[in-house]
């Protein structure tokens, strides 16, 4: 049992420099896309676990790899060099104390502009003591957008004109609705003729024929009881 367990120690201790490097890293936050709006400030954390390292860049890559600023390390002392004139006076830079193995630094990047728009990494570099020459080890970058207003205040425009647009359509349809009520109103009453009122019809009263007496003149009858009255022969 002491012997395999004296066997791994003696192959650990024998494993090439390579493969015990490989396990070095390098790590970069935010990780994800950051929202920021003109004249802000964001933060970029950069760290690693490489050791003989010699200093460390940002750079910004979206329209081909430009160096933002170097910061060289030379026997705890740190020197900073920043290349892009754009960003001179608004790059701070803080040491991150709670990393004991390695380097970290803060970078701080304020008064941003819509130009700043840009993904943004670092690159470690660092003396390879076995194949002695210098090598570099990249982050995978953090994108920042500078917008200018702020992403929740965008979306609550957003929303605020979503709602004034519904509520102006709804106010557009309900008038055209109570105009077109009005306009076929006002035709129906152009076309609109009161009927007449019909009155009953009178019943025919009957009417009332007076007789009249009628004289019958018999020439040969004799009405009177005179016998001289000769009325009824003439």
């Amino acid at each position: 049992m002491k012997a395999h367990w004296w066997s791994c120690v003696l192959g650990l201790l024998c494993m090439p420099a390579e493969v015990i490097l490989s396990t070095w890293t390098v790590s970069q936050e935010p990780m994800s896309i950051s929202q920021v709006r003109v004249n802000s400030s964001t933060k970029i954390t950069c760290s690693t676990s490489l050791s003989e390292t010699m200093g460390v860049y940002l750079h910004r890559g979206f329209h081909g790899k430009k160096d933002v600023v170097f910061l060289a390390l030379d026997k705890g002392q740190v020197t900073q060099d920043t290349i892009a004139k754009n960003f001179e006076g608004r790059i701070h830079i803080a040491k991150e104390q709670q990393i004991t193995e390695g380097h970290g630094f803060t970078w701080e990047l304020s008064l941003l502009g819509l130009e700043d728009t840009d993904w943004y990494y670092c690159s470690w570099v660092y003396f390879n003591s076995v194949k002695g020459n210098q090598e570099t080890r990249s982050s995978t970058g953090t994108i920042i957008i500078v917008r200018e207003r702020d992403p929740q205040e965008q979306c609550r425009i957003h929303t605020e004109n979503l709602i004034f647009m519904s509520v102006t359509a709804f106010t557009a349809i309900l008038i055209l609705f109570i105009g077109a009520v009005i306009v076929r109103s006002k035709r129906f009453k152009k076309k609109f003729r009161p009927a007449r009122e019909v009155r009953p019809s009178r019943p025919n009263r009957p009417q009332h024929v007076c007789p009249h007496q009628t004289v019958q003149h018999c020439p040969y009858l004799i009405t009177s009881a005179n016998p001289l009255d000769f009325r009824g022969i003439l």
